[in-house]
């Protein structure tokens, strides 16, 4: 039974690597590997040889239990996303698409989990209030803290010496002034 275990936790650890070489951006070597590193990550992590221990069977059971409304979820959010307005231009088709596949991964949600008590939701909607809470109270600090900042004067015009050197170095930059 070990063998699931150790495979559960080096899903877990391809997981992260693949994420951490993705965020690393194209200037870097190893940044085409990681979405080979986070599909296998998921696949030795969701697809178990054996049935793992104890503590990675709890962990096993939870991520099959949330796999599909997540993914749902995050399908959806991505969708509705992608729909909302940009430059006063509306995607209809993927934000009602978006919205109904969110509708849809709240009733995976409820299909999939235990069972949902009075006392689980109101906890939930605590937690929900203290989140909100907070974001307002952030909101609130940062326009105070922005609008007690006084406006900069506007920065004085380049002279026509730091003109010519800016002309210089783009044009050196984009190869124009080369001969």
């Amino acid at each position: 039974m070990i063998e699931a275990s150790i495979q559960i936790w080096l899903g877990f650890f391809l997981i992260i690597l693949g994420i951490s070489f993705g965020r690393m951006g194209p200037a870097f070597q190893r940044n085409k590997y990681y979405f080979p590193l986070l599909i296998l990550g998921i696949l030795s992590f969701c697809l178990q040889i054996n049935e793992p221990e104890e503590p990675e069977l709890l962990l096993s059971h939870t991520i099959e239990g949330t796999i599909p409304w997540f993914f749902t979820g995050f399908l959806g959010c991505y969708l509705a996303l992608i729909g909302v307005p940009t430059y006063l231009k509306k995607r209809h088709p993927q934000l009602i698409s978006g919205w109904i596949i969110i509708l849809l991964s709240f009733y995976l949600y409820f299909e999939y989990s235990e069972a949902v008590s009075v006392v689980a939701i109101l906890v939930s909607l605590s937690s929900l209030i203290g989140i909100v809470l907070s974001l307002l109270s952030f909101s609130l600090i940062v326009r105070i803290v922005e609008n007690r900042i006084p406006p900069e004067d506007p920065a004085p015009e380049l002279t026509v010496s730091e003109k010519e050197f800016v002309r210089a170095t783009i044009s050196k930059n984009i190869g124009v002034g080369e001969e």
